[in-house]
């Protein structure tokens, strides 16, 4: 960002400060009249913790998954800003419900503090998944508008609670987030004792399609979890594959996964992935020739802030192990 622009978002973020701040002679301060309404989060990896006056009323989600997340725990009315993924049915189960969301970002990982600050919010949400929304936190911070920064990718089941709890906290919602944090590790226990009871745990590849190139998915990720919830085996792991990456044909030949999960990020569909599935080397694999591959939107298993946990581990494991259905 240049030094203009940043000026120019210190110059707003002021004047909307001292504009909320400034009361009528004689006027006492809303928290003195009615009591203290303070709210204080310590953040993880932050020395200072995040302080708002009172329950935010106008929150700014910069990452989908935040925004799903404020979704579930009754806060959409309160939303006035969502990624322009977050409106994508490919990807969020509840995007017609965020469709009146009064203004979005538009698509990419770098969201303008301008932008943002000329909405006049009292918190902003973002994941500091890439480096353009860990500038647009740390450049907000210094707005004085209170940020809550999450730290984790949502990789985990214990990431989602996590995060569940930081949103609550902030919000004003502790006891919903306990309730959807403890709902969701009860139904991933459950799928997970019925994937245990399944006996065998075949191999899975689990490939993606954010890119031009079908992407393997590593082990830390939440889709990856996912399978495991389900009976399965995450075969990149065996195939020494540590990060997630494009996928090579002779990388999937060699993994001989006994199933192929093909998770749909973009809307393409399987065409997406056809380049791939039908060289002939990948097409003579016994998960392709025998039928064991299976499209899921991405919305069901990628991407992940609330109940889809569990609901995407219960596709992955009456997938993979069709007599273990409820």
């Amino acid at each position: 960002m240049s030094r203009s622009s940043l000026a120019a978002a210190l110059a707003l973020a002021a004047a909307v400060t001292l504009a909320s701040c400034s009361t009528a002679p004689g006027d006492e301060p809303a928290a003195e009249a009615a009591g203290d309404t303070t709210i204080s989060v310590d953040v993880p990896g932050q020395d200072e913790p995040l302080v708002l006056p009172e329950e935010p009323e106008r929150i700014v989600a910069l990452s989908p998954d935040a925004a799903i997340a404020l979704h579930e725990l009754g806060l959409t009315d309160r939303l006035v800003a969502v990624p322009e993924v977050a409106l994508n049915p490919t990807l969020n189960a509840y995007a017609d419900e965020m469709s009146d969301v009064p203004h979005t970002l538009g698509s990419g990982t770098n969201p303008e503090p301008e932008q943002v600050a000329s909405w006049n919010p009292d918190l902003v949400v973002v994941t500091t998944r890439h480096t353009g929304e860990q500038d647009a936190s740390a450049l907000l911070r210094s707005t004085g508008i209170p940020v809550l920064t999450l730290g984790n990718g949502w990789s985990s089941t214990d990431e989602v609670a996590e995060n569940l709890a930081l949103i609550g906290a902030a919000t004003g919602r502790e006891e919903e987030a306990d309730a959807l944090a403890a709902e969701i590790r009860d139904g991933v226990a459950g799928v997970r004792d019925r994937g245990e009871a399944a006996g065998e745990r075949p191999t899975v590849a689990i490939l993606s399609n954010q890119a031009h190139v079908p992407f393997i998915n590593a082990s830390d990720s939440l889709a990856s979890e996912l399978v495991t919830n389900g009976g399965g085996a995450n075969v990149a792991d065996a195939v020494g594959v540590r990060a997630t990456m494009p996928v090579q044909p002779e990388q999937l030949v060699a993994a001989d996964p006994d199933h192929i999960m093909l998770v749909d990020v973009t809307g393409k569909g399987e065409e997406s992935f056809a380049a791939l599935l039908h060289n002939p080397a990948v097409a003579a694999l016994p998960a392709v020739s025998e039928g064991r591959v299976r499209l899921f939107a991405g919305r069901d298993v990628y991407g992940l802030a609330g109940r889809a946990v569990v609901t995407g581990s219960e596709q992955v494991l009456t997938w993979l192990h069709p007599d273990a259905r409820e």
